[in-house]
């Protein structure tokens, strides 16, 4: 007998048609997929009731089935495997020769049905390893942000982007105050949780569009898209305001930062804006810190 004489169905744990092969799709549903249907949608039993196929069947092992085509009254041999959280059914006329064939090609079946989970599977885990490794590689492993070169990336094609269509972009770099009296105080545990709550903090206050990063040690940095200076200006000192109400290490634990702030000009490449931002931040700092210093070029 030919194997193309075989009906193939998986189930689903509700007793649904999952996936079937095309002798069963051809003689049953005019060649198209028939998901999400009920055996008994096509057959019934020889008892005249709906066929013993239903929510629960993945726990039941080589039942045989007699099922009766509702349109042609033809009769069929079912034989139900348990596959993972449902079954495969292996059926043929009831009529046909060498009926024993439906026992060995439903175990080839359920092999090879196996074998496509296990590939299925196998990809999926390769996708979401990939997924990781991306993440990581983009994303500084103690806050969770942007890291220094995924940050350089995104800027430079924001830059593209705003100076092809005109538009405005923001650069804000901000360095936390006296870290290392944080460090010396707290120690390094100390300074890692403020400096994941910062992150936290700058992943929570700022728009979607915006990508904010850590630049290096207690340095941040921060790009908003269609943001001209003066807006820019106020979210950084929103910032800075809110940076100082954080207590990670408890109450003694106080907090600022300095800010400097820029916004782009035709002439700018992602090196230029940062340089900018970054001599503003030390004008900042050297005019006593917890501030923000903002300017455009020139």
């Amino acid at each position: 007998m030919s194997s193309g004489r075989l009906l193939v169905i998986e189930l689903d744990a509700e007793g649904r048609i999952r996936e079937s092969n095309i002798a069963f799709r051809s003689r049953f549903a005019g060649f198209n997929r028939p998901d999400g249907e009920t055996v008994a949608s096509f057959f019934t039993s020889t008892s005249g009731e709906s066929p013993d196929i239903e929510a629960g069947i993945a726990q039941r092992t080589a039942i045989t089935h007699v099922l009766i085509d509702r349109r042609s009254g033809e009769t069929f041999l079912f034989h139900a495997y348990q596959l993972g959280d449902g079954a495969l059914l292996i059926g043929e006329l009831a009529n046909a020769e060498d009926s024993d064939i439906i026992e060995r090609m439903g175990h080839l079946a359920i092999e090879m049905s196996r074998l496509v989970r296990d590939l299925r599977k196998t990809n999926q885990d390769l996708l979401m390893a990939n997924a990781r490794a991306e993440k990581l590689a983009r994303t500084d492993p103690l806050t969770g942000i942007a890291n220094r070169r995924y940050f350089m990336e995104r800027l430079r094609q924001s830059i593209d982007h705003a100076q092809t269509r005109n538009r405005q972009l923001s650069l804000l770099m901000m360095d936390l105050d006296h870290f290392k009296s944080i460090n010396d105080r707290f120690g390094h545990t100390g300074g890692d949780a403020v400096l994941i709550a910062v992150a936290a903090l700058l992943v929570a206050k700022v728009r979607s569009a915006d990508l904010p990063g850590r630049f290096g040690g207690e340095e941040f940095i921060l790009y908003m898209q269609d943001a001209p200076l003066l807006a820019a200006t106020d979210a950084a000192e929103r910032l800075r305001k809110e940076i100082g109400t954080l207590r990670p290490c408890g109450e003694e634990c106080r907090i600022s930062t300095s800010i400097g702030v820029t916004e782009l000009v035709p002439d700018d490449t992602a090196e230029s804006l940062i340089q900018r931002a970054d001599q503003l931040l030390y004008r900042a700092k050297s005019e006593g810190r917890n501030r923000v210093i903002a300017e455009p070029k020139g």
